[in-house]
C-alpha cells in the first residue's frame, strides 16, 4: 500500500503563487521548484516523522511538521503525520506568519 498525501484546499493556490513568482524569474526554476515540491510529499508520506516538529501555543497545531523544499530552503511544507502518511497544510515562504496561516487552515 503506498503512503496518501492529502491536500488542503488551500495547498494549490499556495503552489499557483509561488511558481506565479518563480515564472518572472525563470520558467525552469518554477518547473524545478514543482517537482521538487511533489517528490518532498511522497517522500514524507512515506516517512512521515521526517522534518522538524513545530511548538504552538495553539492545540489546533499540534504534531505540525516542517520540511524544507529540497533545492527551495525558504520555501517549507508544512504538514501533519497520519498513520498511512500526510496532510499537506500549506506550502509557504519561511518569513510569512505561519502560525496566523496555519490556524486560518485548522
Amino acid at each position: 500500500m503506498s503512503a496518501r498525501v492529502i491536500l488542503k484546499p488551500q495547498v494549490p493556490d499556495d503552489l499557483r503563487s509561488i511558481v506565479d513568482y518563480l515564472e518572472q524569474f525563470s520558467i525552469r526554476s518554477a518547473d524545478r521548484f514543482l517537482e521538487a515540491v511533489f517528490r518532498a510529499f511522497d517522500d514524507l508520506a512515506a516517512k512521515p516523522g521526517k522534518g522538524s516538529p513545530k511548538h504552538f501555543r495553539s492545540r489546533r497545531l499540534e504534531g505540525v511538521r516542517s520540511w524544507a523544499v529540497p533545492g527551495f530552503r525558504n520555501h517549507l511544507i508544512l504538514y501533519l503525520p497520519i498513520p498511512d502518511g500526510i496532510i499537506v497544510l500549506a506550502v509557504t515562504h519561511g518569513s510569512r506568519r505561519i502560525r496566523a496561516l496555519l490556524l486560518a487552515r485548522t
